[in-house]
């Protein structure tokens, strides 16, 4: 259990230290724990946002909020929430290109992660984010 621990920090701090490196390769182990940090931090920026801080915006009412997936949760949402995701597209973005590369994809891939549209990309994105190592 230590080492799974170990691990999720190691791949946390990684994915942060290459937040501007588009080449080379992330594990499938990394990517996912890098996912991992991304959601339980969302969450836990969520909560804060939703208990101590004031809506917002309503997302619902941003172009093309219906297909916003947070906004079918939670459509108003703070200051948190709008910086959280901005600040975390790159280092997001930067460790699916390097997991692509590991798959013997181009990185252009990742942006099925928001086109044609969210959500309906990711049926094809993530099977292939699943997939083991070419470089083993």
């Amino acid at each position: 259990m230590t080492n799974v621990i170990l691990e999720f920090g190691r791949s946390s701090v990684a994915g942060f230290k290459n937040t501007f490196n588009f080449s080379g390769t992330s594990s499938k182990r990394e990517f996912w724990f890098f996912l991992l940090f991304f959601f339980i931090a969302y969450v836990i920026v969520w909560v804060v946002d939703d208990v101590f801080l004031e809506s917002t915006v309503n997302l619902k009412d941003l172009p093309m909020g219906d297909l916003l997936p947070g906004g079918y949760f939670d459509p108003e949402v703070g200051l948190a929430v709008l910086l959280f995701r901005p600040i975390m597209a790159i280092p997001t973005l930067s460790v699916t290109v390097r997991r692509l590369h590991d798959v013997g994809k181009s990185g252009w891939w990742s942006t099925l992660w928001v086109l044609p549209l969210p959500v309906i990309g990711w049926f094809w994105l993530i099977p292939w984010l699943l997939r083991p190592s070419k470089h083993a």
